[in-house]
């Protein structure tokens, strides 16, 4: 949304997943700036069904996203994902871990630790509506997956849990 997207035939410095950000970690992160977003598509991801063929896509990339989307929505994100990757395609996400969050933070940085987990709120879309782990997310991806492995997708300076799916 904004100016700040851009397609991938456009932008050849956009962000991918090895350098999320712009800055290092380890300067203020107020200053912290993401570098552009790599976009195919530019679609209304609620506005079902997507315009995809069925068994067409190879892969979608999720980063920081699905947290921002009532639980609802995100059950139909996931089956409408599903329904668009070819046998063998890729569902590449992360979503914050809260546990850590709480377990870094909650004590020694309570407002850093609340943002992590409302978000900073803003506007309208700086809002987590739902969270997730490893339990309750596997159960939003359902059946229909030949492996499911939580690991690190982006750096981030904060907690992430990260999952990379395969469709059966």
């Amino acid at each position: 949304k904004g100016t700040h997207i851009s397609t991938v035939l456009e932008n050849t410095n956009a962000t991918d997943l090895e350098h999320y950000y712009k800055s290092d970690f380890t300067t203020d992160r107020d200053k912290r700036k993401r570098n552009e977003y790599a976009v195919d598509k530019f679609m209304d991801i609620l506005s079902f069904p997507w315009d995809f063929k069925n068994d067409s896509i190879e892969e979608v990339v999720m980063i920081s996203a699905i947290e921002h989307f009532k639980k609802s929505d995100a059950v139909n994100i996931i089956k409408e994902i599903k329904k668009v990757l070819i046998p063998g395609g890729r569902l590449v996400i992360d979503f914050p871990d809260i546990k850590k969050d709480i377990e870094l933070y909650y004590d020694t940085n309570p407002e850093f630790c609340f943002e992590l987990i409302y978000c900073n709120q803003s506007d309208s879309e700086s809002l987590h509506r739902w969270g997730y782990n490893k339990i309750n997310f596997t159960g939003l991806l359902g059946e229909g997956w030949k492996s499911i492995e939580f690991r690190t997708i982006v750096k981030h300076d904060y907690p992430m849990t990260g999952c990379i799916a395969i469709k059966d």
